[in-house]
Order: C-alpha cells, then sequence, then structure tokens
C-alpha cells in the first residue's frame, strides 16, 4: 500500500523498461514509450501506408500508480484535469501492453481518473465530485496509502495529544470489532455490483472504526448456483465471508487476522508466513494430505497456494489473485449460505456493508443509485429503478438522480408526449446541478428530434462546459452547428475538439470540412 502512487523518479527506470514502441492493428495505433531528462513520456500516433503522420500526440507522465505487484500504470494532467495513459506494464509479463479498459474503447489520452478509483490507490487524493476527472491543486494532499487510511486523521491525533490524550483519537484496527475492521478494508477490497455514496459524502468522508455504510454502500446481485462469481478482482471480503472458516469462527475471523499491513513477505517467505497465520486455529491434523506428502511439494507446506490458489484476472491481462474462499479444492462449489445473502427488507440485492447485526433497508436515494447502476448489466433492474424514482418524485422532486430516473422511465415508453417528458426531466436535472456527460448528449437528441437544433448545440455547450474532455459532447455539437449552417461555431467547436483528441477520427473529419475553403461548400 505504501507503494500504490509514486513521481516519476531515477529509480524507476532502473526496474522497468523505458523504451518500447507497441502497433496495435485493432486500433491501427502506434504506442511510444520513452525517456529523457528523467521524465518518461508515451506517445500515440497513427500513420497512413505511406508514413506520414495523421495524428501524434505525446504526454509526460506524472505519477506512476500501483505498486508493481500485479503492474503499474501512469497518469497524465492536462490544466485541472487528470487522465489514465494508454499503456501500464504488466510484471508477470515484464512488458508494457494497453492499459486495462482500452481494449473496449479508443480513449487516447483523454480517459478521466475518477474519484470512486484514485480514493483507493492514494493516500489523500483530491478530485472534484462530478468533475469528470477534475481534481484541485495539487491533485493530492498524500501519494501512496498512508497511516491516515487505516488509522484516521493526525490531525485529531495532535489535538487530542495537545489537551493529555495522546492515544485516544488513533483507532488501532486490532482493537476494533472484526467487523469494524474489515469494514477499512472493505472499502477498497470488496467492489461488489455497486457502490454507492451517501447523501452529501464524498470517498474522504469513511473514518476508520466507523460503519462504513454510514458514507458508502456496497450492493451485489444475488447470485445462485449458476451463476456463482468466478472473478477474484476485488471481492476479497465476500469471498472471505463465504469460506468455511469465516462461518466457522462465527464472524470473529478478519483480514487482519491473517494480513499485518505493516508486513509483506517476500515470495519466498510467504508460504511459511501465512503457513502460521493457519496453524493459530489449525493443526497437522486438521490437512487430510500426509505431512510427508504436503513437504514434498514446492514449495513444502504451502497452505495458502492449495486452499487460496491464484487466479487469473479475467479483465486485466497478465494478473492474478488469491481466492479468499480458502477452499479444499480449487473447484469447490459455493456454501449454501451464498444462496441466502439478502433479507425481507431488501430481497432483491445484497446490501454487503450494512451491519449484518442489524436488517435496516437502505435510504431509497441510495437504492435509486444502486439499481442505476446495476441496471446497465442487469436490465431485469430497470423496473425497479423506475419504481424507487416514483416513490421518490413527490418527496425529491429536485435531485438530480430522480430527475434521471424518471427521464429514463418516461424514455422507455418510445410515445411523443413521453419524450417531451423526459425532455422536461433532463432540462430540470441541468437546471439543479447534473454534471453527467449523458445528460447532455441525451438532452440534445431529445431536442434536436423536437426540430430544436438551437437548443440542442445550447445543451451540449453546456455539458462542454462541465465535461471538457467528452469528446461525444464536441462531435454531436460540430455536426448539429454544420446542420444549422453555422459554420464559424461549427469550425471553432471542431478545432478545440481536434485539439483536445487529436485520436477521433470523426472530429478530424469535421474539422477537415473547416480547412477547405469557405467549409466544405458553406
Amino acid at each position: 500500500m505504501g507503494r500504490s502512487m509514486s513521481e516519476i523518479t531515477p529509480a524507476i527506470f532502473e526496474r522497468i523498461p523505458t523504451s518500447i514502441n507497441i502497433f496495435d492493428s485493432r486500433l491501427n495505433r502506434h504506442f511510444e514509450l520513452s525517456a529523457r531528462d528523467n521524465n518518461l513520456y508515451q506517445s500515440e500516433y497513427e500513420t497512413t501506408a505511406d508514413g506520414k503522420d495523421v495524428f501524434r500526440e505525446t504526454r509526460k507522465l506524472e505519477w506512476i500508480i500501483g505498486s508493481g505487484a500485479n503492474g503499474s500504470g501512469s497518469i497524465v494532467k492536462q490544466d485541472d484535469y487528470l487522465f489514465e495513459a494508454p499503456l501500464s506494464f504488466y510484471a508477470k509479463a515484464n512488458r508494457w501492453a494497453l492499459s486495462p479498459g482500452y481494449e473496449f474503447g479508443d480513449y487516447g489520452f483523454n480517459r478521466p481518473i475518477l474519484p470512486a478509483c484514485i480514493s483507493c490507490h492514494s493516500g489523500q487524493a483530491r478530485p472534484i465530485l462530478g468533475g469528470d476527472g477534475r481534481f484541485q491543486e495539487p491533485p493530492f494532499a498524500e501519494l501512496a496509502i498512508g497511516c491516515e487510511n487505516c488509522h484516521g486523521p493526525g490531525l485529531s491525533h495532535v489535538a487530542a495529544a495537545n489537551m493529555g490524550d495522546p492515544t485516544g483519537s488513533i483507532t488501532n484496527p486490532s482493537k476494533l470489532s472484526p467487523w469494524l475492521a474489515d469494514n477499512i478494508c472493505m472499502s477498497c477490497h470488496q467492489a461488489g455490483d455497486a457502490r454507492v455514496l451517501q447523501t452529501g459524502r464524498s470517498y474522504r468522508d469513511f473514518r476508520p472504526g466507523a460503519e462504513l455504510d454510514d458514507s458508502l454502500s456496497i450492493f451485489l446481485v444475488p447470485f445462485s448456483r449458476e451463476s456463482a462469481p468466478k472473478d477474484d478482482l476485488l471481492e476479497h471480503y465476500l469471498s472471505m465471508r463465504l469460506s468455511k472458516c469465516y462461518v466457522k469462527s462465527g464472524g470473529r475471523l478478519g483480514c487482519i487476522g491473517c494480513h499485518d499491513p505493516h508486513v509483506q513477505p517476500s515470495q519466498q517467505e510467504a508460504p511459511a508466513y501465512f503457513r502460521q497465520k493457519c496453524m493459530a486455529c489449525h493443526t497437522e491434523k486438521s490437512c487430510a494430505l500426509p505431512l510427508t506428502a504436503r513437504q514434498h511439494k514446492t514449495p513444502p507446506d504451502d497452505c495458502a497456494g492449495c486452499h487460496m490458489p491464484k487466479r487469473d484476472v479475467k479483465i486485466i491481462s497478465h494478473s492474478v489473485l488469491t481466492n479468499h474462499r480458502i477452499v479444499a479444492q480449487a473447484e469447490e462449489p459455493f456454501p449454501d449460505v451464498a444462496f441466502h445473502m439478502t433479507t425481507h427488507q431488501l430481497p432483491d440485492l445484497v446490501h454487503l456493508s450494512a451491519n449484518p447485526t442489524r436488517q435496516n433497508a437502505p435510504p431509497l436515494l441510495t437504492l435509486l443509485q444502486a439499481y442505476g447502476q446495476i441496471m446497465l448489466a442487469h436490465p431485469e433492474y430497470r423496473i425497479r429503478y423506475w419504481s424507487v424514482a416514483e416513490q421518490l418524485k413527490p418527496l425529491q422532486p429536485d435531485d438530480v438522480h430522480v430527475l434521471e430516473a424518471l427521464a429514463d422511465e418516461a424514455l422507455q415508453k418510445k410515445t411523443p408526449s413521453e419524450a417531451a417528458l423526459a425532455t422536461q426531466y433532463l432540462a430540470a436535472a441541468v437546471q439543479h446541478g447534473a454534471t453527467n456527460s449523458a445528460d447532455f448528449e441525451k438532452l440534445s437528441e431529445l431536442l434536436q428530434a423536437a426540430n430544436r437544433k438551437g437548443d440542442a448545440a445550447h445543451a451540449l455547450r453546456q455539458g462542454m462546459e462541465l465535461a471538457p474532455y467528452d469528446a461525444e459532447l464536441y462531435r454531436h455539437c460540430s455536426t448539429i452547428y454544420f446542420a444549422l449552417n453555422k459554420v464559424q461555431e461549427a469550425c471553432e467547436v471542431a478545432e478545440k475538439g481536434r485539439q483536445r483528441f487529436p485520436q477521433d477520427d470523426a472530429i478530424r473529419a469535421l474539422a477537415k470540412r473547416c480547412d477547405a475553403p469557405f467549409g466544405a461548400g458553406h
């Protein structure tokens, strides 16, 4: 954790290759990494058949993200915005390749670093919620994960010490209940199907020793025996909770029972280190494999190697993570308890971050956002999303999340009157502070369909002010201006788009129309 983020220093050059050239045939792009003057640079470019540049963009890397256990990514900065760089270094393969997610999209240097991600990869990030990659200056109060992430604010400790209480303000996870201690780990090591901030909270508001659910709620879609998860990416708490060890301990087993955040055993030390943890509860007779057979394995007596096998991460190339379900056999089926984690108060979702001793239903607004996230992969939840929005409509009619859900419901009815109603809802969402660029795109689309092209362009310009690095806004806006024969405005938007998204074919084509005399005949 102490190496979760770092600045670019000469020491980095000693452990990773710093000069590479990669060609991606799917994108028809070249990617380069180079070092000069103790700085690292990434370039992306496309060439014609005769070798001439179609575009070329080079950015200085500002930070390395990741400890290097599986790999390291990198971050670039543009104005007040932070973005992921297209290439990442993968430790297992000992080579650079496209960053996670780039196999699904053509992002260039414009994939924003979002608060939900960076809050777990850094010590004290300072993102602006709803800023689509925008950060305060400086972006980080502390780069790598540090003491305060697990022990609470240092300023509180100093204030308490000055008042004669040198220890009372420090949270010691080992003195918390297993549940509260696990909440600290769960905040970053448990993804779920939806993660929802409570109203008015940010990712920095969680305090070690408090319940995570007071600031951030984590939900899962209940799974059946036919749909049990097979991916270990950030599902460590869930896996542990479904282990026989956890169940038989009555919930007393916790993350720090096996992991000491202050100690990182080497690859050679790990088998004996974790075996000692196992033997705190188990005995030699606990294992069905004879001692002599275990000692002839490589490495010998490796409890975790047999019962917590590493598996490939499906969505991140060249990466593996440990299965924390502590199984007797690698393909051991899930226990019955895995299929009965819902409650009477919430029968269609597993509220994983909720205190297991209480059965309180989540706030409706939290539930609405959870359904909104989940329905993207599970469309059957869309009707529930609308139902909660209808319940909230008379209670919080100006809430942006409610207005977005009501607009979604109206759009699905596919009638002119409902389209007009959806337009009203989205316009109200924009008026009340919407920052999601998709709201501006959909509002513009509806206004265009209503033959209100000028208003459609205005909505996109509003979106560009709030999300200046969303290429879709520029493409649509320039196209509308050309349709309105407003060539100057069209070219202004297209040229700004070409500067910000040089890799975007459609934007380059729009800007090229402006390179011709009189805007290609206009």
